[in-house]
């Protein structure tokens, strides 16, 4: 459940362009000096069943365009796109297009740096040819419409603290020994800098601070260690706000200190002596915990800002442990259920089989080494560039549905563990269900009976399962086949 307070009229309601089932242009950018369009506003509706309200997606449908008329095109899509991708070519570039992938979370490299057999980055101009657009680390006279956002620093929750104690940039090991007095907390004073490029004693942030919107990602600080009031503070400094923990992967999210007293009652069993079992711990329903937390943070401060959440695709620590594609899928749409404008593909592989960071790319190229490497048991890397770009494409699809608002109290599953969340758009109702929540692992084989508000009858559409439900008097049932099942319905 969206823990946001911001209902809008039942009159006139923006929601983004589009029509169901056909995705929008990944090159859909204005060029410099070009006109945004206003999101398109959708005919007065009042045939709303009693007790339904429409509540906005975060930050509302114009948010990054206030930010910016640079980074309006954030308003207009579902983000998808990879942490630190290192695309070198125009092929390369091109490629993420072909995944559905939109947006360059970071990029990995320099492009006036050679190194990598030529420069270790394309160009933005490469990249705005290719048809992608970035959340960049700089700028450069290549510079254009595909920078959408800037990236700030990463994790300074974790890696400074919460406090705004002086910051010496010349440190470059990125902790609190780079605070002043050393050891101290500097966080926010590292996160303001670059928010805003001040104090501009401290040197250029890389980019124009204030110029477009600004992505920090933060991590367990915000998630678990630090109190409400000090994670708070963190918030001010990001347009987009993300943290990421790998539920799949992280055996530490186990812990009290970090996942068990967060997402467990404070006299829990877990929090006070167990910790999470396994089962609780590593559940694709977790990933809808990184939007739960940021929500809680933002109510008391009356903000709304959009969340993206991180999701592994392969085995991102030293501990060899790994994800499957259709556990990746399953994560990605809890962070979707839970309310989050995007997801953060986290491709790099620091262990497992198959060490690499250029997965995306790698699982592509036939011609790659690692193009057939399996990374789990009969899962190559192709599998899960393959599997990726089936999710990707999928949401595509439903971009349009994806920004429209939630149709809170259309929906309910009693007390099945299966997450839900109701869309309206186009005068259509459409549901979306994921088996699990939040530290409760779903059993098996699951029958759910979903109660629609209204009393509907008549057919409910899976969508691309190729099969139809009926609804009576507002009643339908289906089944959820284990903890990745995932199913979409349109309802006229």
């Amino acid at each position: 459940m969206r823990l946001r307070s911001v209902l809008v009229s039942v009159g006139v309601i923006a929601v983004a362009a589009g029509v169901t089932g056909v995705a929008l242009s990944q090159s859909d950018s204005p060029a410099a000096g070009d006109t945004v369009t206003p999101t398109a506003v959708v005919k007065p509706d009042t045939g709303l069943p009693a007790g339904v309200t429409l509540q906005q997606i975060a930050g509302g449908p114009n948010y990054y365009g206030k930010v910016s008329t640079g980074s309006a095109w954030m308003d207009r899509h579902i983000l998808l796109g990879a942490w630190d991708e290192q695309p070198l070519t125009l092929q390369d570039v091109k490629m993420d297009v072909k995944m559905g992938n939109n947006i360059y979370w970071n990029l990995v490299g320099n492009p006036l740096v050679n190194g990598c057999g030529g420069p270790c980055r394309a160009n933005f101009n490469v990249i705005r040819a290719g048809g992608m657009h970035a959340s960049a680390p700089d700028t450069t006279a290549q510079s254009g419409w595909e920078t959408v956002a800037y990236e700030g620093s990463d994790e300074a929750d974790m890696q400074y603290g919460p406090g705004s104690n002086a910051w010496n940039p010349k440190v470059t090991i990125p902790n609190e020994a780079a605070c002043v007095p050393v050891n101290t907390a500097c966080g926010y004073t590292v996160a303001n800098f670059f928010y805003t490029g001040k104090p501009t004693s401290d040197g250029p942030a890389g980019y124009p601070a204030g110029k477009k919107a600004i992505t920090q990602g933060y991590g367990k600080g915000i998630l678990f260690w630090e109190t409400n009031a000090q994670a708070e503070q963190f918030l001010k400094y990001s347009d987009t706000l993300s943290a990421d923990s790998y539920w799949m992967t992280d055996p530490a999210l186990k812990v009290a200190s970090q996942g068990a007293c967060a997402i467990m009652p404070k006299t829990s069993t877990e929090c006070l002596k167990t910790g999470l079992s396994t089962a609780q711990s590593a559940l694709p329903a977790n990933y809808a915990w990184n939007v739960i937390r940021f929500e809680q943070l933002e109510q008391p401060l009356h903000m709304s800002k959009p969340i993206v959440v991180d999701v592994e695709t392969g085995c991102p620590g030293s501990n060899n442990e790994c994800v499957t594609p259709a556990i990746s899928r399953a994560a990605a749409w809890h962070a979707l259920i839970a309310g989050a404008r995007g997801i953060i593909w986290f491709q790099h592989n620091f262990g497992g089989k198959c060490i690499d960071f250029r997965t995306f790319y790698d699982g592509s190229y036939p011609n790659s080494k690692l193009y057939n490497c399996q990374q789990t048991p009969g899962v190559t890397l192709h599998d899960v560039v393959e599997n990726i770009s089936a999710f990707n494409h999928e949401v595509g699809s439903l971009n349009s549905v994806l920004l429209s608002p939630f149709a809170e109290h259309y929906v309910s599953v009693g007390k099945s563990d299966v997450a839900v969340m109701a869309k309206h758009a186009n005068g259509k109702f459409y549901v979306f269900a994921a088996s699990g929540n939040v530290a409760k692992p779903p059993t098996n084989d699951m029958k759910v009976t979903f109660h629609l508000a209204g009393a509907y009858t008549g057919p409910v559409t899976v969508i691309d399962e190729h099969r139809t439900l009926y609804a009576v008097h507002g009643v339908f049932t289906d089944t959820f086949l284990n903890a990745e099942s995932v199913h979409v319905y349109e309802i006229k």
